[in-house]
């Protein structure tokens, strides 16, 4: 089964889980009436893709967009949400000094869509380390999610295939299965998709993924959030974008100097400031004839 949580179980627990079994669910992380309160900002994006984006992995029946933020205010609460911070702290930081939103994309399964071909998000970088993940999932029930109506679609411990070398058994899928409200956090390295929507109404979702800092992000979050609407949004949202660089001193990535409505010169978190740095100081230097 897909471990789950309630609202108040110690983060640790979530992250230990995630880390077990490439996935979990908190349930009842946000209040129901923010949720339709994002459903109702986002039914204008839907209705304009209006299945603009079918593909045969995107599937024939699913809305999707990605200006999400631009739509969408009460999205906000969910991409800096504090459990999706602390989660992603304790998953990411131990390989970069911060990490930025690799995609942000709204998803509405309708009525008649088939499942989603099972894959790993992380597959779009040339590059697969036991241990070292690329990029966490976070994905929002807007809706109820059942397997009826498209949950999406979790194998549990599939993270721990190479993909160079194995595939795991992807008839061990497990739909995850959740309240609205409720929020699915997933490995890059996890199969999953989504499921096949066999009920009578749509199955609504926010997916988020973030990714090392130092990696591209999947989505050009620039274009998708510009400085003019970069601007409006918290400072560690904007950072979460990518308005900051990343690193110290002389070892930062990413960095700008100019006039930028949106930019921040230092990351706004502690936790996201690496003061580490690559230069050597006289102090760090052993003394050779005294060793």
């Amino acid at each position: 089964m897909i471990p789950k949580f309630g609202n108040t179980e110690p983060v640790s627990e979530v992250v230990a889980a995630l880390r077990t079994s490439g996935a979990a669910i908190v349930s009842s992380a946000v209040s129901q009436d923010l949720m339709e309160v994002v459903a109702a900002e986002l039914r204008s994006g839907f209705d304009s893709c209006a299945l603009t984006e079918q593909s045969a992995f995107d599937g024939g029946k699913t809305n999707r967009f990605n200006q999400v933020l631009r739509a969408s205010s009460g999205a906000a609460e969910l991409v800096e949400h504090d459990w999706v911070i602390a989660v992603a702290d304790e998953i990411l930081l131990p390989h970069c000094a911060n990490y930025t939103i690799g995609s942000m994309t709204a998803i509405e399964i309708l009525p008649g869509e088939d499942g989603q071909a099972l894959h790993r998000d992380d597959t779009i970088y040339p590059i697969d380390l036991a241990g070292l993940e690329l990029q966490i999932g976070v994905m929002w029930a807007i809706s109820d999610f059942n397997e009826e109506n498209g949950a999406t679609r979790v194998v549990p411990g599939s993270h721990r295939y190479l993909r160079s070398w194995h595939l795991p058994n992807l008839g061990e899928w497990q739909s995850a299965e959740m309240s609205s409200g409720s929020v699915l956090f997933y490995l890059g390295s996890t199969w999953h998709g989504g499921g096949a929507n066999l009920s009578q109404s749509s199955r609504i979702g926010l997916i988020n993924t973030y990714c090392l800092g130092w990696l591209r992000q999947e989505s050009n979050q620039y274009f998708e959030n510009p400085p003019h609407v970069a601007r409006h949004l918290s400072p560690s949202l904007r950072a979460l974008l990518g308005y900051t660089p990343h690193g110290s001193g002389d070892d930062e990535l990413g960095t700008f100097v100019g006039e930028c409505d949106g930019w921040l010169d230092t990351p706004p978190r502690d936790a996201w400031r690496d003061e580490r740095g690559q230069l050597g100081e006289e102090s760090h230097v052993t003394d050779q004839m005294g060793s």
